[in-house]
């Protein structure tokens, strides 16, 4: 099962525009959800339930905060699926810049994963998706003020990829037009840190190579 089909099957199913409620219900005592960072957890939770419902063969980790979300084949390679949600703009994390460095020198495969955005609209008793958006990863980031790539910085220090605003032509910077553009940019950023991996993007290409006989 491809990204695309699922994809297209939350079309079909016109799921943007659809609403739902935020309530839970415990000891017969109903409550709805006020805190919105629990919201993203739960469409997750919907989208699993909706692959499972519309028999879209999918596993899941062992563990919740293991990368992808979603495996949609029995491969651990291939179509690999990441789910983010956002309201108003994007700020979520696409992956802390350090792990990401690293995993890519043996897990190139990763720069191929699906990435399935919601945005959605919440008041204290419901929401509402407004878009949805399936992308690869170079397809939502972009470079910024302070760096080839955007990143959260913490004490002057690289710490999470952050998206772009990559369905606005009216956005200063651009997302990358590449898979090639996206890692020269992480490359970019690395050098000027200390501790850097010398030759990273070679030894990244050689990688993805060896794993997907594709050249960068």
């Amino acid at each position: 099962m491809s990204a695309h089909k699922l994809f297209k099957a939350l079309q079909d199913k016109d799921i943007v525009g659809a609403q739902g409620t935020t309530a839970f219900t415990l000891g017969g005592i109903t409550t709805a959800a006020k805190d919105i960072s629990v919201i993203g957890n739960l469409i997750q939770d919907w989208l699993s339930e909706f692959m499972r419902q519309n028999s879209i063969d999918y596993r899941q980790p062992d563990h919740s905060q293991e990368f992808p979300d979603f495996y949609l084949s029995e491969s651990k390679t291939t179509h690999l699926l990441e789910v983010k949600c956002f309201t108003r703009s994007p700020n979520f994390d696409i992956a802390n810049f350090n792990a990401y460095c690293r995993s890519l020198l043996t897990n190139a495969h990763r720069l191929d994963a699906d990435y399935l955005i919601f945005k959605y609209k919440a008041n204290s008793e419901s929401i509402e998706i407004q878009e949805i958006w399936l992308k690869k990863v170079w397809e939502i980031a972009s470079s910024s003020d302070r760096a080839a790539l955007k990143i959260q910085w913490k004490q002057n220090q690289a710490f999470n990829i952050r998206p772009g605003t990559w369905y606005s032509s009216k956005t200063k910077y651009h997302v990358f037009k590449s898979r090639l553009a996206f890692v020269e940019a992480i490359d970019a950023v690395q050098k000027t840190l200390p501790n850097q991996v010398a030759k990273w993007q070679a030894k990244v290409a050689k990688n993805y190579l060896e794993q997907t006989g594709r050249k960068l």
